[in-house]
């Protein structure tokens, strides 16, 4: 039988001998290539030593030709293909969109994940500040952000062992997480508000690449100051990998004029405001102030100056630049960080692709 793990285990067993490095984007960091094929990728990513893969909820995007851009499919979906194929490696959310999900349904949902993989699902959630999705949905923004924490406890209500009450009737809904008393459960969120709301309530905060350097350590100091453990946050970069600095440079330069038109739409949203810093959104500066990028010494230094500097054991890689970044160019990059960093910093061996 299957030991039922509580919802703290995994993070503290996978931490103690080092740093965890995880995947994200709205394909779990395969978002470059074909959909079909994120399942082979997750498993290759588990073989290659990654601790978890993390897909955003995104709608309404398109593929831009001749440049590519990001494929987006239903998380849910698409991390339950991932999960078939997969035997250890962790399937998160950063984030799903709370408003935008019925919490019942939701739960239902997510319990269901957590049993076909064997209790591996971790719940990213946000108050979802996109004004598209909100109208497009029928959301009403004041109203979504105001009923977020009373939605959210529906959630986990529906996981304890005792009936809900729905109009004055008890369900039992089913099935039951197998991670109790509930999945681990991670807020994301730009306002400090929020971000000390999160670590009062004793849940985990997960910060987004997108986020300025000094805005995610603005946040994450906030979460630390309302007495949050800043090992538990999953810290997310955009990464690439490469021989050398000059390599990275090279291959990232052509990519980047399209991601960084994306930042500074969603830099210009109201919800952004003061996340992205406008003023990097320049490829040099942007790669020197926004990307762990260059060669395998040059991103594990990088890497090491964020742990020692404020307190990070998650590392989240942003691997394939929304979508931007060739498909070859992604997986040479994830093959040398999985040979190179990975062993180097949470003191076991990759597996190998």
């Amino acid at each position: 039988m299957k030991k039922i793990i509580s919802n703290s285990q995994s993070h503290k067993l996978a931490t103690e001998q080092g740093m965890v490095f995880g995947l994200s984007g709205s394909g779990a960091g395969f978002e470059s290539s074909a959909p079909a094929l994120w399942p082979a990728l997750a498993r290759r990513a588990e073989r290659q030593g990654f601790h978890s893969l993390w897909l955003n909820e995104e709608h309404f995007q398109s593929r831009q030709k001749p440049h590519g851009g990001r494929y987006v499919l239903s998380p849910l979906v698409a991390a339950a293909a991932m999960a078939a194929r997969t035997r250890t490696i962790r399937l998160g959310f950063s984030v799903l969109l709370l408003p935008l999900h019925h919490p019942i349904r939701l739960a239902e949902e997510l319990a269901s994940l957590d049993c076909l993989s064997r209790g591996r699902v971790d719940f990213g959630v946000s108050r979802g500040g996109n004004d598209r999705y909100l109208d497009a949905f029928g959301v009403d923004r004041l109203k979504a952000s105001k009923d977020f924490p009373s939605t959210l406890q529906q959630v986990l209500d529906c996981w304890a062992k005792h009936p809900i009450m729905v109009a004055g009737a008890p369900l039992d809904v089913q099935p039951k997480p197998i991670q109790q008393p509930h999945l681990p459960l991670y807020i994301g969120s730009y306002s400090e508000e929020m971000v000390r709301w999160t670590a009062i309530n004793g849940h985990r905060l997960i910060i987004h690449g997108i986020q300025s350097a000094a805005h995610a350590r603005d946040n994450l100091r906030c979460f630390v100051d309302a007495g949050g453990d800043p090992s538990t946050v999953p810290f997310g970069r955009f990464t690439y990998v490469a021989e050398s600095d000059e390599a990275a440079r090279r291959d990232l330069l052509p990519v980047l004029p399209h991601l960084l038109a994306k930042l500074r739409m969603v830099g210009q949203s109201q919800r952004a405001k003061g996340v992205i810093d406008m003023a990097n959104l320049e490829p040099d500066l942007f790669i020197k102030h926004m990307v762990v990028a260059g060669s395998p010494d040059t991103c594990r230094q990088k890497i090491i100056e964020l742990r020692e500097s404020i307190g990070i054991r998650h590392f989240n890689l942003l691997p394939a630049f929304f979508g931007y970044l060739p498909p070859a160019a992604l997986h040479r990059s994830l093959l040398l960080f999985a040979d190179e960093i990975i062993p180097t910093l949470n003191g076991k061996k990759a597996l190998g692709g």
